[in-house]
């Protein structure tokens, strides 16, 4: 990938992670949401312990690339090439997103997405020609600010 192609990969997702770290205007901060693991809603939740918690189910998840999501209508989609994917990776895209400065009733949910955008790199970078999916979301009915999902992607599925 060339520079000008870099850093509009780059531009794009710096464009995306502003959008997700924005609150909504309007949205309840105080409702709290369900989340999965590609999906989370900020809240006002905060654990009681500063000490990052992992489940044993945690633990085990293993993402392993699979077939692109689908992309629902008024939502943002990219199919990253199996070179920007590999870029990402390797200046730590995660990290950039957890050391975000936020809100603190955002950051359990800052850092839950830099979870599972390590996952996801680091799947799509395990996996030979695998590269990685994004997709941004506004606001779901019930009430939170945003919903995004990073997915590894099997290589026959990859732009070239």
């Amino acid at each position: 990938m060339g520079r000008v192609g870099r850093v509009g990969m780059f531009a794009a997702v710096a464009a995306a992670l502003t959008v997700l770290t924005a609150p909504v205007a309007g949205a309840d901060p105080a409702q709290p949401s369900t989340a999965n693991p590609s999906t989370t809603t900020p809240n006002s939740t905060t654990p009681n312990s500063t000490q990052p918690t992992t489940s044993e189910s945690e633990v085990s998840q293993v993402s392993e690339p699979s077939i692109p999501m689908p992309v629902r209508d008024g939502a943002l989609g990219y199919l990253a090439t199996r070179s920007s994917t590999l870029w990402l990776k390797d200046r730590g895209a995660d990290q950039v997103i957890a050391n975000l400065p936020v809100p603190q009733t955002y950051s359990a949910a800052n850092r839950q997405m830099a979870k599972t955008l390590k996952q996801e790199l680091d799947s799509a970078a395990e996996t030979p020609g695998a590269c990685l999916q994004i997709i941004i979301d506004g606001a779901d009915p019930s009430g939170g600010v945003f919903n995004y999902g990073f997915f590894a992607v099997e290589k026959q599925y990859c732009p070239k």
